[in-house]
């Protein structure tokens, strides 16, 4: 089995009540992902297996810190964690209930990312990358649309992926593309500079040698919060997307 299938899940927050997250159903659904399937990153080398997970989680926000690496610990698997550097404080006082208290869309308004740190702290993403079951990713520095011609590319690609590695002393493989949106120039400098440019794209990969080195990955919001399996009608639709993806070249 040379190409096993690699679901990657997009999450974003886990804890939102006005839109349905709720951070025990996150869990339930983590239990049964890990009960049924083994959990990679990527560029790993993967098992014998059918199917496997890959989590991937945008934004950087507090709850990731706070309810789901705590999960990883328990269940000692690993997640990629995709950083936008210029919303990260060195680190804060504040108590949960306030960073949690930022609504979902306004975390990277001025100047609520700097008053109520909706974002992990420097010092809590340092701590997550020496335990070695958070895998840093570059998510630029303002999250800006790299397809928009005004977007600064070296700041947002190359100065995002130095700054990460200096402040956490890892290395930054991976670069996760905001609101999904590139274009073949961006990409170049990407692979240029990384293993794997991840995008959304609604497949999933035939293991990681994509000719171009995209990862594509597919909302998990409908499936988690809903406690939906991924069975075999997902994994055949997942499959035809990806090939439709290389077709179009995209």
């Amino acid at each position: 089995m040379s190409n096993p299938a690699v679901v990657t899940l997009m999450f974003h927050r886990v804890n939102e009540s006005a839109l349905g997250y709720c951070p025990q159903q996150f869990a339930k659904y983590l239990d049964y992902l890990v009960k049924h399937f083994p959990i990679v990153i990527p560029g790993q080398p993967l098992p014998k297996v059918p199917i496997a997970i890959c989590l991937t989680f945008d934004d950087a926000y507090f709850d990731f810190y706070h309810h789901v690496y705590p999960l990883l610990q328990k269940h000692q698997i690993k997640a990629l964690l995709a950083v936008p550097t210029h919303y990260i404080a060195e680190s804060t006082d504040l108590s949960p209930n306030v960073r949690l208290s930022v609504p979902y869309g306004h975390d990277m308004a001025n100047p609520e990312h700097l008053q109520k740190v909706p974002f992990c702290t420097w010092q809590e993403l340092k701590e997550m990358a020496q335990s070695n079951l958070v895998v840093m990713a570059s998510h630029g520095c303002k999250h800006a649309n790299l397809a928009k011609k005004a977007t600064d590319l070296t700041q947002e690609i190359i100065v995002s992926q130095d700054i990460l590695q200096q402040h956490l002393n890892v290395p930054v493989r991976n670069f996760v593309y905001p609101y999904g949106c590139l274009t073949p120039r961006v990409h170049r400098t990407v692979r240029s500079h990384y293993d794997f440019g991840i995008r959304i794209g609604s497949a999933l990969n035939l293991g990681w040698n994509h000719p171009q080195q995209f990862i594509y990955r597919i909302n998990a919001d409908p499936l988690w919060t809903r406690m939906r399996p991924i069975g075999k009608f997902l994994v055949k639709k997942l499959t035809l997307k990806y090939w439709m993806n290389r077709l179009r070249l995209k």
